[in-house]
């Protein structure tokens, strides 16, 4: 089922019992990592948010956020600014982020807008969609699109290097083609149409350079195995109310392969 204008919140807080992409991934490190997740809210995360805003839902940018007065909250007229700033917050829901942020996702929104391949990615669809299936291999799923179309979903990364040899190492290093196999799956479990899965890849730093990357069957096959690996422990582990973490035993550490 497919449900839009569905607030963060309310996808999180009534589907929470629902395994996630995110989910999948922490199963991959430890079943321990699935069951007691680091909540840590980071700079990082707070600037991909407002990313996110600016590039998929820029009416929504506009109306919520606001650069930071640069003053002196110490003197009286800085005071006063703080002050004004807050009602606003309180009042409007106005959230007001630093200045050198709200700069940087404006100029990231215009580059991502001014690639050539992504104008027509990021048309006629919809972002920050909400889907859930029950039953999807026996346990109950949901997914939330960065942009969804009939045709294909993209997710949009901020990142360091954006240059393919780099953004795969990303994509192996952070399991993003389990997130890619996974959304596509799930996105067909739910309206039965088969979707192709895109990266946008921005750099976080000037002159904030976009690359485009298209997930490959063999990059969906390798995410397909692994979630349907995880999905398979974690119904071992809630089976048994046992969820460990790594090894237990004292392991030799050998030159990675890379080095030799």
């Amino acid at each position: 089922m497919w449900q839009q204008n569905l607030s963060n919140e309310s996808y999180f807080n009534e589907f929470r019992s629902y395994l996630s992409s995110s989910d999948l991934r922490r199963l991959i490190r430890s079943p321990a990592h699935y069951k007691n997740p680091a909540r840590i809210e980071s700079a990082a995360m707070a600037f991909g948010t407002l990313v996110h805003t600016f590039v998929l839902e820029p009416a929504i940018a506009e109306a919520r956020y606001r650069p930071r007065a640069d003053v002196d909250g110490r003197t009286k007229e800085g005071k006063a600014v703080r002050d004004w700033e807050s009602a606003l917050a309180s009042q409007q829901g106005i959230q007001f982020v630093n200045r050198s942020d709200y700069d940087a996702a404006t100029s990231i929104t215009a580059s991502v807008r001014s690639h050539l391949g992504c104008g027509s990615l990021l048309s006629g669809g919809l972002a920050e969609v909400s889907g859930t299936v029950e039953g999807f291999s026996d346990v109950n799923v949901r997914i939330r699109p960065d942009y969804l179309t009939d045709k294909h979903i993209v997710d949009l990364k901020t990142c360091v290097d954006a240059r393919s040899d780099a953004f795969s190492r990303s994509v192996i290093n952070f399991l993003y083609q389990v997130q890619a196999a996974f959304y596509v799956d799930v996105a067909e479990a739910i309206d039965g149409k088969k979707r192709d899965f895109y990266w946008v890849a921005v750099e976080k730093d000037a002159p904030y350079a976009v690359s485009v990357f298209k997930a490959s069957d063999a990059m969906l096959e390798n995410g397909r195995a692994q979630y349907k690996c995880a999905i398979a422990l974690y119904k071992e582990c809630a089976s048994m109310d046992l969820w460990p973490g790594y090894s237990q035993q004292i392991q030799q550490l050998d030159l990675p392969g890379w080095v030799k």
